[in-house]
């Protein structure tokens, strides 16, 4: 049975945000269709004690990239290029979490082909509150601090990027007064609807990756459709 069929779209959503919603099941993705919705977040209460072990082996820079049919892809490639130090059943049950989500995504937009990638950061890749020039992007936090995002009512557009003439998102008037930011946990799923989705130009998701403390890692699945 398909995965976006175990549920249809039901009232569960958190209505305080206006460009947000929060799932409760997979199916309830399938809200980032309605034309002011960019940001959609699953909650799960986090990852598997095996999936955190495999991720804390992982070493600094380490990267997988590979683009894959989202419907057949087996997950083998991945389980070969994990650290073989981490156990097998902690590389499986990381495996098994991509494969899903990758179908999902697949399902969702109707994309043969999915562009995944795995890696460690150990400093922010986009510390910067901006906006993808993407249709739709997955992201996964494995370890460390979970992607922050502003709701729409509480970004001011015109201070993104090199607008803001290098002062912080806090204060640079991008957050609108009485703005929050919001922040997914490690382990939740988060779809956010970029720039490229038809109708999207000047709406897409604001989010940023947090700070990494000094000593600490992050390590993030990030899936776009591709065809």
């Amino acid at each position: 049975m398909s995965v976006l069929a175990l549920r249809s779209p039901v009232g569960s959503a958190d209505r305080r945000w206006t460009s947000a919603r929060s799932c409760e099941e997979v199916a309830d993705l399938a809200a980032i269709f309605a034309a002011r919705v960019n940001v959609c977040v699953l909650r799960r209460p986090g990852v598997s004690g095996f999936v955190r072990d495999a991720m804390l082996a992982v070493g600094p820079s380490w990267r997988w990239l590979e683009d894959v049919d989202a419907a057949t892809w087996n997950g083998e490639s991945l389980f070969a290029a994990l650290p073989q130090r981490a156990e097998s059943w902690g590389r499986r049950s990381v495996v098994e979490d991509v494969r899903l989500w990758a179908g999902v995504l697949g399902e969702l937009t109707g994309a043969q082909r999915v562009g995944i990638r795995l890696q460690r950061l150990d400093a922010p890749m986009c510390p910067r509150f901006h906006v993808d020039r993407v249709t739709l992007r997955l992201v996964v936090t494995y370890l460390g601090g979970g992607t922050e995002w502003l709701d729409g009512r509480d970004v001011d557009r015109r201070w993104l990027g090199h607008a803001a003439r290098g002062a912080s998102d806090e204060t640079s008037g991008l957050i609108r007064p009485g703005g929050t930011v919001l922040t997914a946990a490690p382990g939740d799923v988060v779809l956010l609807k970029g720039e490229a989705w038809p109708g999207n130009v000047g709406r897409g998701a604001v989010h940023r990756s947090p700070a990494v403390p000094e000593g600490t890692a992050r390590v993030v699945l990030t899936i776009d459709p591709l065809a």
